[in-house]
Parts: C-alpha cells; sequence; structure tokens
C-alpha cells in the first residue's frame, strides 16, 4: 500500500532530522525545489542544498501543517545560524507535490531577505 502525502512527509522530515540520507528514499531524483534563496532540480542538487542548510538550522517549530490531495503544506519557524553566529528565526510556508510515495517538487515562502543579506555576507 502507497504512503500517503502526510506519511512521506513525516518519512521525509525523520530522516532529516536523524542525520542520515533516509530522506533520500522518499525524494523523486528529479525533485524541483524553488526557495527565497536558492532553486534546485534533481536528487544531487537538492542533497548538495541540504548540506550546506541543515547545519545551520538549531531547531523548528511547526506552526500548521495540511494535507490536501497530493499536497502538504506547512507553517514552520526555524531558528538559523549563520556561519559568522548571527541567529534569526524565519517564518516559512513550504509547499510539498507528493506523487507515487515521492516529493516530487517543494516550494517554500518567506521575507528571506535577513537570510540572503547574512549569506551574501559570508
Amino acid at each position: 500500500m502507497e504512503k500517503s502525502p502526510m506519511e512521506v512527509f513525516q518519512a521525509f522530515g525523520q530522516g532529516l532530522m536523524s542525520d542520515t540520507n533516509s530522506w533520500k528514499e522518499v525524494v523523486s531524483n528529479d525533485i524541483t525545489f524553488n526557495g527565497p534563496v536558492d532553486k534546485t532540480k534533481g536528487l544531487d542538487a537538492f542533497a548538495k542544498l541540504n548540506e550546506s542548510f541543515m547545519p545551520m538550522m538549531k531547531g523548528n517549530e511547526m506552526k500548521q501543517i495540511i494535507e490536501s490531495g497530493n499536497f502538504v503544506i506547512t507553517q514552520v519557524l526555524m531558528n538559523i545560524e549563520m556561519p559568522s553566529g548571527k541567529k534569526m528565526e524565519l517564518d516559512m510556508t513550504e509547499w510539498y507535490e507528493i506523487k507515487n510515495g515521492k516529493i516530487q517538487n517543494i516550494k517554500v515562502y518567506s521575507d528571506a531577505e535577513e537570510f540572503r543579506n547574512a549569506v551574501k555576507a559570508l
């Protein structure tokens, strides 16, 4: 039996937090990611993006989560610490499109001006 979009999303999140590559099992090889700072296509590019972002994430708080059709939509407060030591909180909305038990597309929306400026300063 195929996993529901919510089950796929949960497996993805658990895999990311486990500091293993198990999250890749629920991500399509041709995933597209569109965020306020970067855009990627393909599993390798997405994995590289995660490798640079995940060490900066020091915690998160799930504010809302909704499953609708093939989508899981979240509102998350992320606590970020830049390599410079600067800390910030990002209020993000994420749209995960899930088909055939795999995440096909992720779109992230946030006011990331502070984050972009901090990345440019590195």
